[in-house]
Parts: structure tokens; sequence; C-alpha cells
């Protein structure tokens, strides 16, 4: 009796789809999970995870690999298999979280990887805890990246998951949570033909003061006072690629502590002398009206599609939807006042 194994039979399914009327080049793009365009599809991606979920959790100090299969769907009846390994990440939500957030290590995916996409593993940003407070955050998070998108290219792209976990251990349990993986830095370097940049420390001087100030205004927006430019604490460096561009271009990422997502755990530093996360405090560069009216432009044009977006954000429950909105619209308020440079940036400005 001839037996055939699990490759051949998923390539023998393939076929057959093909012929009652699939189009090869449909079947070839869907059957690769990560792509070199993955993060510009805005529908939620649902994968499965199958893994001992205890050893995962136990593991998670020492960030340690445990194996894993990753499985999705074709045409909605073909299951693809891969083996995956995670290993958890982060400083505070490492500590904080019974879940982490953890890399996908694709290295070995064979059938899910394209080989355009040249990276070994991904970033993802996990539930923490299964709970509807702790799934809101991971979800304002994310469109808090999505708003950023929407306003310089100068930043990581996201795609949203619903990730089914199968435990393999003990519990055996299975659960479906939202999370999000984040546009690897060699990816976001080659989509921006930039080169990424390891430096340790660098100063305000050094980066393209527009960017730079671009970016000291979205975290005014969002509420973040949890980075540093100098200190590279939740910012990447990239560096175009055009030899007559050569200033360094800041990008910043992680923002849970931020008074958009106004998690419990979240509290201002006393340096700032704010009473709440969700207060707003300037924590830029002081530069000259002519930039800063720039910059307040560049917004202004952008408002009505970052509404636009949120409000399209079906994912959001009604409350937290209506929280975002307002909480953004109440930066615009503030942004066009006509003592919003004296008052707001100028008091607390570098």
């Amino acid at each position: 009796m001839l037996v055939l194994s699990k490759k051949v039979i998923q390539i023998i399914i393939l076929i057959l789809i093909c012929k009652i009327g699939v189009a090869q080049t449909e079947i070839n793009t869907d059957s690769i999970l990560f792509t070199t365009d993955i993060f510009d599809k805005e529908q939620a991606l649902e994968v499965a995870l199958e893994f001992d979920i205890s050893e995962f959790i136990d593991q998670k100090l020492t960030k340690q690999y445990v194996p894993a299969i990753l499985s999705y769907y074709i045409a909605d009846s073909v299951n693809i298999r891969d083996s995956v390994r995670l290993k958890s990440r982060g400083i505070f939500r490492l500590k904080k979280c019974l879940f982490p957030p953890y890399w996908i290590n694709i290295k070995n995916a064979n059938h899910s990887v394209d080989s355009n996409l040249k990276v070994n593993k991904i970033k993802v940003v996990s539930h923490c805890k299964a709970s509807k407070m702790h799934e809101n955050y991971l979800l304002k998070e994310f469109v808090a990246y999505k708003v950023f998108n929407i306003i310089t290219d100068y930043s990581f792209k996201v795609r949203l998951l619903k990730i089914n976990y199968l435990d393999t251990g003990k519990e055996r349990k299975e659960r479906t949570n939202w999370a999000f993986m984040i546009e690897p830095e060699e990816v976001l370097a080659e989509r921006l033909e930039a080169y990424p940049l390891k430096l340790e420390k660098v100063s305000y001087s050094q980066t393209d003061t527009l960017n730079t100030t671009i970016l000291s205004f979205f975290q005014y927006m969002i509420g973040n006072l949890d980075y540093s430019m100098v200190g590279r604490h939740n910012i990447k460096l990239v560096t175009l690629k055009d030899h007559k561009k050569t200033a360094i271009i800041p990008i910043p990422y992680d923002f849970d502590y931020t008074g958009i997502v106004d998690a419990y755990y979240a509290k201002p530093q006393p340096i700032f002398e704010l009473a709440s996360i969700t207060e707003r405090y300037f924590f830029g560069m002081c530069r000259s009206n002519e930039v800063y009216n720039s910059v307040i432009q560049i917004y202004n044009e952008k408002e009505e599609e970052i509404y636009s977006y949120i409000s399209s954000c079906d994912f959001l429950d009604k409350k937290t939807k209506k929280y975002v909105l307002s909480y953004i619209q109440d930066f615009y308020k503030e942004m066009n006042r006509s003592d919003f440079i004296k008052n707001y940036l100028r008091t607390t400005c570098e």
C-alpha cells in the first residue's frame, strides 16, 4: 500500500484546488504567510500557535526559546503548518505580564516565509493577561502605531493578529487573543531606502530637525514620556542611503506607557510633576516658529484621515473608540490654539 507524506498530500491538495478554478498565482501568494507586503494589509491575520504555554511562561525571564507549531489556512481548507520558535522579550511587560510579548523565530518555517523577506524573527505584542482591560490596552497601542503611520512613513508598520493559542502542555487549554506584530527593523530600513543605525547614544543636533519634531509632536499627541532620544530608549535610528541627506531620523516604538492607552500601571515620572499619565507634556527640542508651524500644518492635513481610521476600527468596542477619538481630538484643540507654541511648547521644550 502506497503511503504519502503530509507534505506530498498538501501539494496534491493545492493542485486539486487549482484544477477546480482557483488561480495558481492566488495559491502561491496565499500559501506564504510572511511576505514583504504583510504589513500593508489592513485585515487581521488569523493564525494558530501550538506550544507548551506553561513552559513558555516559566521560561519568560530566562528568555529561552520554546518550540511551537504555526498554522494557518489557505483557500478555507488547506492547513499550512510550520515549525517555529517563541522567545519572550521586553523589559517592563516581561516582568509584569503573565503572558509577555515575544519573538516568533521563523528561520526554518519553509511554507510560511517568502524568500524575499530577509528576516529571521518577528516581534509580537501580546495580550499580557487574559482580561478585557488588557485586550483594550493592546488594541489602543496598535491604533497609536497606525495613527503615526498616517502622519509619516518614518514609522514602524504593524499588523493585527488574531491568534488561537493551543496548549500542548498539561493544561491542554485553547484560547483566542488579539496581538499585533511589528515591522522588523531590516524591513523598515529597506522600505525607507535607509540603513539602520546601532549607535548607543545620539544628540538632537545629529537628527533631522523636521522629522524629529514630527516625532515629538506625536509623543505629545499620545501622551508619551517613556522615551529618550539621547539614551536611545524606545527609539530606533536610521540614516537614508541618499548621501545628500545625512541627518539621522529617529523612529519611535513601544506605546503602552501612554495617555492614549491609559494603563492602570502607567504612572508619570515624578520629574514631570504630572497628576496622571493622560496629561500631556511637550518633551521635545525648542525649535523656531517656522519649524513648529510646518509640523502643525502636517498634523492638520492628517486630522480627518486619523479620525476616519479610528472610526473604522471595528475591533474597538464603543467605549474604547470614543475614548481614543476624544483623546486625539483634545490634542487637535490644543494644537490649534493661538497660544499653543508659546504656552504649550516653549514652556517645557529643551
